[in-house]
């Protein structure tokens, strides 16, 4: 009966993606066009590899398979790449991505033992093909990628699969549950699972994924956190550039979402009256907003300059500093007094604050940080971050920081040590997944 009933779910699945996929194809094929030419390598995303992949996958010794569908997960797997390499140096590693921006960031880790190629589209004959081609020893999937074909095809040919640094919110949680006959024998699949809390356990366990299977190993995020800066003093040259050196306190705005540039500005306004020291600095998420951002900054009777602007001189020391650039935001953290984390007021689900946390600054944030709130019950915990629940409260903790340096001072150090407590969960996996490889690699050998 079970085997009828996951024969007609295998069935149904590959109809039901098929027919989204057709239904979908003129969003996508859009977006495609956009990022990148249509035909560049379309053939990796159906399981069809150029000469010099293929060359090297036809080596005895079979790649551990690592897939990160863009460029969160790429983080984090250069953390895991990097610790089963201190382990394992000699491991061959086939790297797979979703996303162009992906792939970019996982190019640095390019070597004689590892590659990197688009992920197989999750149509049957795609996977099929892409598995008999690459051979994998083990499979591990960064974050929540769950992809029925690929894990059938995984268990078809023998392949463990492992997931790694694992969350689920409650939304997930309540989805898997409602379609728990479906989705269960497909998390059933999963040979090991390592999650980053104990509340994530418990949500993994409601869902239906097997109980046994589920490891408490924490967030691999602190360990992309830590990863080195590109460049570093480059925040701090910027600083002096603009002219904030001379006993000036700066307030980061990173990543901030619409409306909140506009806040942040209305705040530093009434603010600078009472600490005429302070300046801001805003980093939008999205660059392209520029323009608007300066129409509403038009208003508020501040100096603003653009990031653009700095290196060509003239007068300096403005209120405000619009960075306009891309890729800049993780160097300009040590630069900062205070940081403020976007998309807390305006927007839902907030951003990630560890690599402020990272360089021991004092942290502020609006209510809404709902994808990070292992990460905040952690921060709030060691009083290392204040949340405020408005923008009205968001003003009196700043202000409130403002006046007092050893406050201030305080909670960056807080942040800092938090952080610092927390690093680790790279090497903990990596340490399991290298043992499970190895397995995998004398059981291969034997058959």
């Amino acid at each position: 009966m079970r085997t009828i009933f996951e024969f007609f779910l295998k069935v149904g699945y590959n109809l039901l993606f098929t027919v989204g996929f057709a239904l979908s194809w003129p969003y996508f094929t859009y977006l495609i066009w956009r990022r990148q030419p249509f035909w560049e390598r379309l053939g990796e995303r159906l399981g069809h590899y150029p000469k010099e992949i293929k060359e090297w996958l036809k080596d005895p010794r079979r790649p551990v398979w690592i897939h990160a569908v863009s460029v969160g997960e790429m983080l984090l797997a250069r953390v895991l790449v990097r610790e089963l390499r201190a382990l394992r140096p000699d491991l061959r590693i086939l790297l797979t991505t979703g996303t162009p921006t992906g792939r970019r960031v996982g190019e640095p880790l390019l070597d004689e033992t590892t590659r990197l190629v688009y992920v197989p589209t999750d149509f049957y004959y795609s996977m099929l093909r892409a598995f008999r081609r690459i051979r994998p020893s083990v499979l591990i999937l960064v974050e929540n990628e769950i992809w029925p074909n690929m894990l059938w095809r995984a268990r078809k040919m023998g392949v463990e699969v492992f997931l790694v640094n694992s969350r689920l919110s409650r939304r997930n949680r309540r989805l898997f549950r409602m379609a728990r006959t479906f989705v269960r024998p497909v998390l059933q699949l999963f040979d090991w699972i390592g999650v980053q809390s104990p509340e994530d356990m418990r949500r993994f366990a409601i869902a239906g994924f097997p109980e046994e299977r589920l490891h408490l190993m924490g967030s691999m995020k602190y360990d992309v956190a830590a990863l080195a800066a590109d460049h570093p003093g480059k925040g701090v040259e910027l600083r002096k550039a603009v002219g904030w050196e001379n006993g000036r306190v700066v307030l980061l705005g990173g990543s901030t979402h619409p409306g909140e540039e506009r806040i942040l500005a209305a705040m530093v306004g009434r603010l600078i009256k009472k600490h005429p020291q302070l300046r801001l600095m805003l980093v939008p998420r999205h660059v392209e907003r520029t323009g608007s951002i300066m129409q509403e900054l038009a208003g508020t009777g501040l100096r603003v300059v653009r990031r653009s602007e700095v290196d060509r001189g003239g007068e300096m020391d403005p209120d405000i500093l619009l960075v306009d650039t891309t890729g800049e935001l993780r160097d300009l953290y040590p630069t900062a007094d205070l940081v403020f984390i976007g998309k807390t007021v305006t927007g839902t689900g907030g951003q990630n604050f560890l690599e402020a946390a990272r360089h021991g600054r004092a942290i502020v944030a609006g209510p809404h940080m709902e994808n990070f709130m292992t990460l905040r019950r952690e921060f709030e915990e060691a009083q290392a971050i204040r949340v405020a629940g408005s923008a009205t409260e968001l003003e009196g903790e700043v202000d409130r920081l403002l006046e007092n340096q050893e406050e201030r001072s305080c909670l960056g150090r807080r942040a800092l040590e938090c952080f610092q407590g927390h690093l680790g969960a790279g090497k903990r996996c990596a340490e399991i997944l290298a043992q499970k490889i190895s397995h995998a690699e004398r059981v291969a050998r034997q058959t």
